[in-house]
């Protein structure tokens, strides 16, 4: 671990320097945010806690492998100091979790703040008067912490992606579906037919892939896993063949059922969020994607946007995490 955090801040020290050496001032705005992706800085009063059952409660569930992934890889990152080493170089870190045991108090209570030292940022501290309250009240309310983290996240790449945006792509995609995504260069568009749009990025050993397709709507069974499966599978045959004859795109839905789930924070409003794997049928090509699923009541349709990844034998929980990032980045184009 003290590895872990001497890591951690050589980062947030090179960041600062770099951004010290930038040619437009930063007085009128917050210092850029630092640490790795889906990292999370616990910070805590001492060793015993990150150690026992405080520590072991945000282990067990931050360290969770993510749902999904060829290979076993945990939803998030963790780097642990205690209070008395948590400096303003720290505190410039993009996700907070700070912990807190008062005995005085009466009851646990959590408190949050945006961007309070850094952009963006979101952090979060835990006070309660022992460590039993503080892991029951961290039990009720982490996943709405994960959702804070993981916005971050995406705010974060996307203030990356958004200066090398591609306006010819997005521009298609907003002139055909009626709302943009924050492309950024390195992606073409495929194929372009009435209901379907395929951007791909190519490298030697990887493809990163975002779709975008379309159906009428008719009720809210579609939101369901059968029907979105089957939905995905008929598009999926249709316009994205395989490198053998005979061979196309499929959901893996045997050893890696997909998993179905409302997601409360959409750009789009009410969304449901698909994740799992993708395999090709008759050959043996696979990898991850997650896709988002909404009813856009301006064209009567039901629409998926989606982003998958390939790159064997290799991690891919960051890449996959850039897809989604661009994917929740759709925005309504105004009448």
């Amino acid at each position: 671990m003290k590895r872990h955090t001497a890591l951690l801040a050589a980062t947030l020290v090179a960041l600062s320097l770099l951004a010290a050496c930038s040619d437009k001032p930063r007085t009128a705005k917050k210092d850029r945010s630092a640490g790795g992706t889906s990292e999370i800085l616990v910070v805590t009063q001492n060793d015993e806690q990150w150690n026992g059952m405080i520590g072991d409660s945000i282990k067990h569930y931050f360290l969770d492998y993510q749902y999904g992934l060829p290979q076993p890889e945990a939803q998030n990152d963790l780097a642990h100091i205690n209070v008395s080493g948590f400096s303003d170089l720290f505190k410039k870190h993009k996700c907070i979790l700070e912990v807190e045991i008062d005995p005085k108090l009466e009851k646990a209570k959590a408190e949050t703040a945006i961007d309070l030292w850094a952009a963006p940022q979101r952090y979060v501290k835990i006070t309660a008067p022992s460590n039993t309250a503080w892991v029951d009240l961290f039990e009720t309310q982490k996943e709405a912490y994960k959702r804070w983290f993981d916005k971050v996240e995406r705010e974060r790449i996307l203030g990356v992606f958004r200066p090398s945006i591609d306006n010819n792509v997005v521009d298609a995609i907003a002139k055909k579906m009626g709302f943009t995504l924050t492309v950024p260069q390195g992606f073409y568009i495929a194929k372009d037919e009435s209901d379907f749009m395929w951007l791909r990025k190519e490298l030697e050993r990887s493809s990163a892939c975002l779709l975008i397709y379309q159906t009428p709507y008719k009720d809210t069974a579609q939101f369901n896993v059968n029907s979105l499966v089957a939905m995905r599978n008929m598009i999926l045959q249709k316009y994205i063949p395989g490198p053998l004859e005979g061979s196309y795109m499929a959901t893996e839905t045997e050893f890696v059922p997909p998993l179905v789930k409302y997601v409360p924070d959409f750009p789009a409003g009410y969304a449901v969020e698909m994740r799992g794997m993708w395999k090709v049928v008759n050959d043996f090509m696979g990898g991850p994607f997650v896709s988002y699923t909404f009813a856009d009541s301006r064209t009567g349709n039901l629409v998926t946007v989606e982003g998958y990844y390939y790159e064997p034998n290799q991690k891919k929980r960051n890449q996959l995490l850039q897809l989604e990032a661009i994917l929740y980045s759709l925005k309504f184009v105004e009448d």
